[in-house]
């Protein structure tokens, strides 16, 4: 009698053992899909900075209204080009823009920075950026989004986390109302050349609710007129530690239609972005980042070979900020790819790579926080208490 429950026993035994191996994996959130680029080697690639900078140019919409009359607003745009030969910055108008464009055309990379920054502080983090694109070559166009990301709220009658909590849902509102002028800046511009949309942080919200409006979708009361559901030639999206839900772009969620608009996707994460550990506590869903999770490839249905996904986790540590990130060859060599053709066709198609000691990735979550592979420990920039939920 005993025998005939044996092997039930031993059945039981090998579940409950694998139970106890996985379980702590799975609750460290590790990822579902492996890192993933069609394009592009994910690996180490030796391209060198001697590359012609970016054309430059910079739209600063903090002076228009923030949720509604965008219409309006958007006719009062400010916008910026860095003469080269004067050294100094000219005006222009969408317009000019435009026609600029038309006449000049080249792969185009708009680029939004993240939350708390003021206007200062993303002159300073165009600059890197500007400089860290010398790395691709070819003629390349950066037009740098600075938005209306400063504090609001400082009233110190409040509460140190509900002055926090305030900040990190109006800013959160102002950046999904920002896709909107950048998708009415973007949408009549050339199909012959290549324009990514891109952005860190909360950058990544405007970036991908752009690219939203694009592929036909509606949000917060909104559509993009002439817009429809279908890919946009040469579109594409580079998200960084992107600070939303983790299923936000799947199709049929909040910004699914940039699925549908997009012809590539670029995302990074890190499921140990110190900054992002606390996303839940800010989504109204419970929803853990995208930048630390990534998107769930397998979701993706007949968008699946869209995803090009990178783990950071090795290159930045605990880091969410977006210096560490650009410090790392490896997503600057994946954005130039993202970005600019010449660059696809030439140093990411490189053979040339580091000894493959230094490509190692961690396999979850818990083997990094365990010091296991070369972790670079960077400290996290602190810019006040828990300020840093979701900060630049």
């Amino acid at each position: 009698m005993l025998s005939r429950h044996l092997p039930i026993a031993a059945l039981t035994l090998a579940l409950a053992v694998a139970l106890s191996v996985f379980a702590p994996i799975a609750q460290a959130g590790c990822y579902c899909t492996p890192d993933q680029c069609d394009i592009c080697d994910l690996c180490y690639t030796k391209i060198e900075c001697c590359h012609d900078k970016p054309e430059l140019w910079l739209v600063n919409t903090r002076c228009l209204p923030k949720c509604r009359g965008l219409d309006c607003g958007f006719e009062r745009i400010s916008i910026k080009r860095y003469d080269t030969e004067t050294c100094c910055w000219v005006e222009e108008t969408h317009e000019s823009f435009l026609a600029h464009e038309a006449a000049n055309p080249m792969p185009t990379l708009f680029f939004a920075h993240g939350n708390t920054l003021k206007h200062k502080g993303a002159l300073e983090q165009m600059n890197l950026l500007q400089c860290k694109f010398k790395c691709c070559p070819g003629k390349k166009r950066l037009v740098f989004w600075s938005w209306p990301a400063q504090v609001v709220y400082k009233r110190p009658i409040l509460r140190p986390r509900e002055v926090i909590s305030k900040n990190l849902k109006i800013k959160y509102v102002y950046a999904e109302y920002q896709g909107y002028y950048m998708a009415k800046f973007v949408q009549p511009m050339q199909t012959s050349s290549r324009v990514t949309l891109g952005g860190h942080s909360y950058g990544g919200i405007i970036a991908s609710v752009a690219a939203h409006y694009l592929g036909g979708g509606s949000l917060r009361c909104l559509t993009l007129e002439g817009s429809a559901p279908v890919q946009r030639p040469n579109l594409r999206l580079a998200i960084v530690s992107g600070a939303y839900d983790n299923d936000a772009m799947i199709p049929g969620m909040r910004y699914g239609q940039s699925f549908v608009a997009a012809e590539k996707v670029m995302n990074t994460r890190n499921c140990l972005d110190k900054t992002l550990k606390n996303w839940p506590d800010v989504s109204s869903r419970c929803r853990k980042a995208v930048g630390v999770t990534g998107i769930n490839a397998n979701l993706l249905g007949e968008h699946y070979n869209k995803l090009c996904q990178i783990t950071m986790t090795r290159d930045v540590g605990k880091s969410h900020y977006i210096e560490p990130h650009m410090k790392s060859s490896r997503l600057v060599n994946l954005m130039c790819c993202i970005a600019f053709p010449q660059c696809e066709q030439a140093a990411c198609q490189s053979q040339s790579t580091l000894p493959d000691a230094a490509t190692h990735e961690y396999d979850t979550c818990e083997e990094a926080e365990s010091g296991a592979g070369p972790l670079l420990e960077l400290a996290d920039q602190s810019i006040g208490s828990t300020v840093s939920s979701v900060s630049k």
